[in-house]
């Protein structure tokens, strides 16, 4: 089962110690914050939405987070969690620069979210139109300002780290849900629902429960990998556990076979709570989650629906 993807609507969218030293290098102050964003270079990539007007988006971590703001030569790529959008602009001088007249709104998606969510993407786009000031409160955390509206971001990887799990939070079964191949291409992903097998990490290992012949041996590392000690590799598992392929689903470069690769390649853990949990190493990320698994069904009609399990 192919899982859509939605594209984005617009790909542009330590101080030195006091006192006198014999090393010249010693005596040079470290970056002084908080300071204004002097151009992209300061601030280029993406970054995950802390709050903006008092709202705040769940601190969920992930490969790819549903509330960024992610800059570019050409202005900055949005999302606040419902609909895709991008804004033109310049980053200089302490400002996002929007280009003078700009007062239409943006090319975006058009998923119908509810009323409050579909006002808040409009707020959140109209923002950048304002050439709201920059200023990075510290190496990994800005913010911007248009007359009393705030916004906070942070790296994601900074959020990833601050909310790492304990081995214990994680021990257990978990039932993938997605496999994704994120690269500079883009994004594509499949369901892996039908998947019976199920992710099993205990303190020193990972794998398929349906096939003991796919542990590897980890070892769970202060910066937040599951880091392959020993145990099998990526062709091992597929030799021996054969495809994982029980549906026939896939596309090319992205079938269930690449969670070997997965498993195998000392992937970073992303938290979501007890009950969800995401994994990347490389281009690869799988979602995993310990929900049950439900279908939402619908009458031939359309006049009623149910879910069922899967």
């Amino acid at each position: 089962m192919v899982m859509a993807v939605a594209a984005l609507a617009a790909s542009l969218i330590a101080c030195s110690p006091s006192g006198a030293s014999s090393n010249p290098a010693a005596s040079v102050a470290g970056p002084q914050f908080p300071a204004a964003v002097a151009s992209l270079d300061d601030v280029e990539g993406t970054w995950q939405v802390v709050s903006f007007g008092g709202y705040e988006p769940a601190r969920v971590t992930h490969p790819q987070p549903a509330a960024f703001a992610n800059f570019t030569q050409s202005g900055v790529g949005l999302r606040i969690g419902c609909n895709w959008s991008g804004a033109p602009g310049t980053v200089r001088d302490g400002h996002f620069a929007a280009p003078a007249g700009e007062v239409d709104a943006q090319a975006q998606t058009a998923m119908g979210c509810g009323k409050e969510r579909e006002d808040r993407d409009s707020r959140y786009f109209a923002f950048f139109r304002e050439s709201p000031t920059m200023e990075l409160l510290n190496a990994d955390r800005l913010k911007l300002q248009a007359g009393n509206t705030v916004l906070i971001l942070q790296r994601p990887e900074a959020i990833r780290r601050e909310t790492l799990p304990d081995m214990a939070d994680m021990a257990g079964e978990w039932r993938a849900e997605g496999l994704m191949l994120i690269n500079e291409e883009g994004r594509r992903g499949i369901g892996l629902s039908e998947l019976q097998a199920r992710i099993a990490i205990t303190g020193g290992s990972l794998a398929m429960t349906s096939c003991p012949a796919s542990t590897v041996a980890i070892e769970y590392t202060a910066d937040g990998r599951l880091a392959r000690v020993g145990g099998a590799d990526a062709a091992q598992i597929n030799a021996q556990c054969g495809t994982f392929d029980e549906a026939g689903f896939g596309m090319p470069d992205l079938k269930p076979t690449r969670l070997a690769d997965l498993l195998a390649g000392s992937p970073k853990v992303y938290y979501g709570g007890p009950d969800r949990l995401t994994l990347q190493s490389g281009d690869l990320v799988l979602d995993l989650t310990r929900e049950p698994c439900t279908m939402l069904n619908q009458s031939d009609d359309h006049k009623r629906t149910w879910t069922s399990d899967c």
